[in-house]
């Protein structure tokens, strides 16, 4: 990305848009996973599944150009691809694909998705949100992708285990990593110290 594409996307916000640079930025392991996890193929395939007869700006567009396709693909969302038609509610269908691990549907979900809805738990009984589940899987590239969709990283399930409790559940030191990181309180329920006692223990 020229520099001057990275000025509009900045101008964004951080809810919409993050930009690091190659070289002055740290890249850590976790988020050199989501970059090479997604990529530019699977990215444009859900924001820029159409482009509504629009030409996309090339190298010597002018900065109004630009700005203007950035904002109507990222902003707007003119060119994001539809949802599709299925019998479950967006929230139910985003714990579903992180259920499954399915990293195209979950990324077109959120992107589609309302705060409330992305914030969906499993039901009275267990009151997992997709984050729960994410980090019981050990996927650090759907934990990122939730967290900076506004999945509550605070959020507890039915027993009060927070999403710190649940990357515990497959010693996932890299969700661990990134939970801690966004501000997860460090903090275990019963359950949770005594599978850190045994983690100890066996090392």
């Amino acid at each position: 990305m020229c520099i001057e594409c990275s000025g509009i996307h900045r101008n964004l916000g951080t809810h919409l848009s993050r930009v690091r640079s190659l070289d002055l930025d740290d890249w850590p392991v976790e988020l050199m996973q989501v970059m090479s996890s997604i990529g530019n193929e699977l990215a444009n395939s859900i924001w820029q599944e159409s482009s509504q007869g629009q030409t996309k700006p090339s190298v010597d567009s002018t900065r109004e150009e630009k700005e203007w396709w950035i904002r109507a693909k990222y902003e707007q969302k003119l060119f994001l691809a539809p949802l599709p038609c299925r019998e479950l509610s967006l929230g139910q269908h985003l714990l579903q694909a992180t259920a499954d691990e399915d990293l195209w549907t979950a990324i077109l979900l959120l992107a589609h998705g309302s705060w409330k809805e992305v914030n969906k738990t499993c039901g009275e009984r267990d009151s997992c949100t997709a984050l729960h589940l994410a980090c019981c899987k050990g996927n650090v590239v759907l934990v990122h992708l939730l967290i900076w969709y506004g999945v509550d990283i605070m959020a507890g399930d039915a027993h009060g285990n927070t999403v710190l409790a649940y990357a515990w559940q497959p010693s996932s030191q890299e969700c661990i990593n990134v939970l801690l990181q966004y501000g997860c309180p460090n903090e275990c329920s019963p359950w949770c110290k005594n599978k850190m006692g045994k983690i100890n223990k066996n090392n």
